[in-house]
């Protein structure tokens, strides 16, 4: 969810000859990957599509056999959209579907906070069988849908994030969710739990958890997890600590096969931007083919803001 309020908005749109800057890409010289590199950007309108405002996407996810992009909003809306990319640039986003999430009745689903999202059976050359899975804020838990949204079961998740006193705050919850090959579906909180270092970032499996230093930035934050084609993890973070600061954005590598069990696992920077003026507030992640990504900005529903989306490479 936006860190921010309407009035922190304005305040900063008064300060839009601030300059900008970003941070150095750094690598291990050992790892696969070097840098992430944004080939293309598009702006989805605001627009009502079957009585739901495209607004607030807080992550996306890809269906390779459908042929379809999936986005999920804070307030607990699907949308489908077709999506068109010609040599690597993102020609048209195209919405075909929108719903509510809806329980295993039908009914609404009730704390609605839906953050991330991510496919299941999305790339196995059948169709129909698409399942998603979501995770939630205000209640923390991850839940299956199909892609129309309703409910058909629940993921359990790590004993540390079953209950909601364990979070700082009711805003710093399950904000992302993967599946990885090996360690099944994956989640981290936005920020470290109670009682843990304030720059340590955790990211959990059912049974197990891998820790690492957070992006040193104040208040930098986990906002979605996706795989990379080596079974690493692409981890984006976001940092925003009010005005006079910059909107800091990053993209990381942690291989968990490589983490000592204990130790803090070794983390690459791919790629991160530093900003005054574009406070695009990125919070999904989803990966469309080999190496290339999507990412998405949620835009609060702000007029300052926007939708947009960036396509871009890990090499």
């Amino acid at each position: 969810m936006s860190p921010f309020s309407r009035y922190w908005f304005i305040v900063l749109a008064c300060f839009c000859l601030a300059a900008c800057s970003s941070r150095p890409v750094t690598a291990a010289s050992n790892q696969p990957y070097s840098k992430a590199t944004v080939l293309s950007e598009f702006t989805i309108p605001r627009i009502a599509f079957n009585g739901q405002t495209i607004s607030e996407l807080s992550d996306l996810a890809w269906d390779q056999d459908e042929q379809l992009l999936y986005g999920i909003s804070d307030q607990g809306r699907i949308f489908h959209f077709k999506l068109s990319i010609e040599h690597e640039q993102i020609t048209a986003v195209e919405p075909v579907y929108a719903s509510p999430l809806l329980d295993m009745k039908g009914k609404p689903l009730k704390d609605r906070d839906s953050e991330g999202l991510f496919p299941i059976n999305a790339n196995n050359g059948k169709k129909g069988d698409t399942q998603l899975a979501v995770s939630f804020e205000h209640g923390p838990r991850i839940l299956r849908i199909n892609p129309q949204g309703r409910q058909v079961g629940v993921v359990q998740i790590h004993k540390s994030l079953q209950d909601a006193k364990n979070f700082r705050s009711s805003n710093t919850m399950l904000e992302s969710v993967a599946y990885h090959p090996k360690y099944g579906f994956i989640t981290a909180p936005e920020r470290s739990l109670k009682g843990q270092p304030d720059n340590l970032q955790t990211i959990y499996s059912t049974k197990r958890k891998w820790s690492f230093t957070a992006y040193p930035a104040p208040n930098s934050s986990v906002t979605a997890l996706e795989i990379l084609p080596d079974q690493s993890v692409l981890i984006l973070e976001r940092a925003w600590s009010g005005m006079f600061h910059p909107m800091v954005i990053s993209l990381r590598r942690i291989d968990l096969s490589a983490c000592s069990k204990g130790d803090l696992c070794e983390v690459q920077e791919l790629y991160s931007s530093s900003s005054l003026i574009q406070v695009d507030n990125f919070e999904g992640l989803t990966r469309i083919k080999d190496n290339l990504y999507l990412m998405v900005s949620d835009d609060g529903e702000r007029d300052l803001l926007r939708t947009e989306l960036k396509l871009f490479k890990v090499e």
